[in-house]
């Protein structure tokens, strides 16, 4: 008897806690939107994202969240292969370069319509691209000029083959290529019956329908060349709150939580939901100036590279936001080799080389930094850099931070304030040009972002010959040589690259999330 009445109080407290953490639940925590609309269907999937959704040309858009809709409406003649940051065919089947490399033959699928019913031919293309070169006269500047500034022009040699004559040899225009912002695009925009611009046709597997609970929706496009997605509707929300994401998740009001933390990432984990990462195509530095003292002498530059503790640094920061970087590529680039690492861990070392250089005394020197996160440093710059500052310290070399707001820093790096400086950097394209030749090559000193003013001769050999040798093979050896002469060379110190995590529920396959940020959604599907 005693036995059955424990039991009932058992029974009825465990009932009663559940009532009080019911009524507990944050309401923050709550997502956008309508409850009853924005439940997820198995003929829907829902995403949710944090950034919003600025606007939808893919000539004008520069953000995330943008981007990430337009890669899913928009096609371009290359594209990523989902999850990768590897081109592959899109809208071309096929391409061929000419042995100066400055003209670059694309051909066409025969079977392509764009979403209002237009066929996709040459001509077509041709009139797309030219009306971006042509919008580059006096306007704003766009990601669309950076994507076709090595065009001089381009030709319709017959209905389903385009021709782009470039103004030099330049290996990564395909890479530019597979962008969304390169995406071609008919005539004028639409307008909405309030007179308002909506989105232009495209050929992508989805297509933009409607405004929902807040968010965008997306109808499948049944005439799509590729097979059609597996899913009819897809809706696209935005929650500034990394928890707020998991919740929705765990609720069965998303379908695919992007932008996560890693602690979301973990507890989501363990409820069983599959989660993934990759790692940004992004990386974080600490820059020398090899033009003026302390850090126009070698030894000084290496020995800080070799009192920097990478591991360790991240381990106390954000080590699972973070991915330490060894090399002066992030992985997934054409050119990564984990064997060329930059100098390891090593304060003996860093101290003798010192020594070796006249510095008896304790070796000091101001890094300017920001406050600001970043996402290739998401506890911001000043944290990172005072955790630099007490790595080094263990080799005697004293670091004094002054760390700005961002637009602040960007101004004392103008300045050229401090003796080193963190910085990083994000590449649009995934290409190793984009990222050495942009930072480190001799016509960027003093003009553009090589703010170290580093300059090697064989350096530059090797990134010019990068940037007009089309092999891939070959490309790949000059960026791995080109390694070598950076780590003798030591302009910067590799800090971090970025972590990105998104999970889904369990019912959800075919998601694959890619390093440049844009995931493909044609081929998700969820099962009933």
């Amino acid at each position: 008897m005693g036995k059955k009445i424990n039991l009932f109080f058992f029974v009825i407290l465990c009932l009663a806690a559940l009532l009080v953490l019911n009524q507990a639940k944050p309401k923050d925590r709550e997502p956008a939107g309508d409850v009853s609309t924005s439940m997820t269907a198995p003929s829907r999937i829902v995403v949710v994202q944090e950034p919003g959704i600025q606007r939808l040309d893919p000539a004008k858009a520069a953000d995330t969240g943008s981007l990430r809709v337009i890669a899913n409406i928009y096609e371009g003649l290359v594209r990523f292969a989902p999850g990768t940051s590897r081109v592959e065919p899109c809208l071309a089947r096929a391409w061929e370069v000419s042995d100066d490399g400055k003209i670059w033959t694309f051909h066409l699928r025969q079977d392509v319509r764009f979403h209002d019913g237009t066929p996709l031919d040459a001509r077509v293309v041709e009139a797309g691209v030219k009306k971006l070169l042509d919008s580059k006269q006096g306007g704003p500047t766009t990601y669309a000029d950076f994507v076709y500034a090595p065009v001089e022009k381009i030709t319709a040699k017959d209905r389903y083959c385009v021709e782009f004559h470039l103004k030099y040899p330049y290996a990564p225009f395909l890479n530019n290529l597979a962008v969304p912002m390169a995406a071609p695009i008919t005539g004028p925009e639409p307008a909405h019956k309030d007179g308002s611009a909506a989105a232009p046709p495209g050929t992508g597997p989805y297509i933009p329908v409607d405004e929902l609970d807040g968010g965008l929706l997306l109808r499948a496009n049944m005439q799509y060349w590729d097979s059609p997605a597996p899913v009819k509707e897809i809706l696209i929300l935005s929650a500034a709150d990394a928890n707020r994401r998991s919740e929705m998740l765990l609720s069965g009001r998303a379908d695919i939580a992007l932008d996560l933390t890693f602690d979301d990432a973990a507890r989501l984990r363990f409820r069983g939901y599959p989660v993934y990462r990759s790692t940004g195509l992004d990386i974080s530095y600490l820059g020398f100036y090899t033009d003026r003292q302390p850090f126009n002498r070698l030894a000084a530059r290496q020995a800080v590279a070799k009192a920097i503790n990478r591991e360790e640094i991240f381990k106390h920061l954000a080590l699972q936001q973070v991915q330490p970087a060894t090399t002066h590529l992030p992985p997934g680039v054409p050119g990564y080799d984990p064997s060329k690492a930059q100098a390891a861990h090593d304060p003996d070392g860093a101290a003798r080389l010192l020594r070796e250089a006249g510095y008896e005394q304790d070796f000091s020197f101001t890094l300017i930094t920001y406050t600001d996160p970043r996402p290739y440093t998401p506890g911001g710059g000043k944290e990172l850099a005072e955790a630099v500052a007490w790595s080094a310290s263990e080799a005697g070399i004293t670091i004094n931070v002054r760390a700005y707001p961002w637009e602040q820093f960007k101004k004392a790096l103008q300045r050229r304030e401090g003796d080193a400086f963190l910085f990083g950097w994000i590449s649009d394209n995934g290409d190793p040009d984009n990222i050495l030749h942009t930072l480190l090559s001799r016509d960027q000193a003093g003009k553009g972002q090589n703010i170290t003013r580093y300059q090697s001769p064989e350096l530059e050999t090797l990134l010019v010959s990068g940037r007009i040798t089309t092999d891939e093979t070959i490309r790949r050896e000059l960026y791995t040589r080109a390694q070598d002469v950076l780590n003798r060379g030591t302009p910067w110190v590799v800090l971090g690259h970025s972590l990105h995590y998104a999970a889904t529920s369990p019912g959800v396959s075919g998601f694959a999330l890619s390093p440049t940020g844009w995931h493909f959604l044609g081929r998700v599907a969820k099962n009933q």
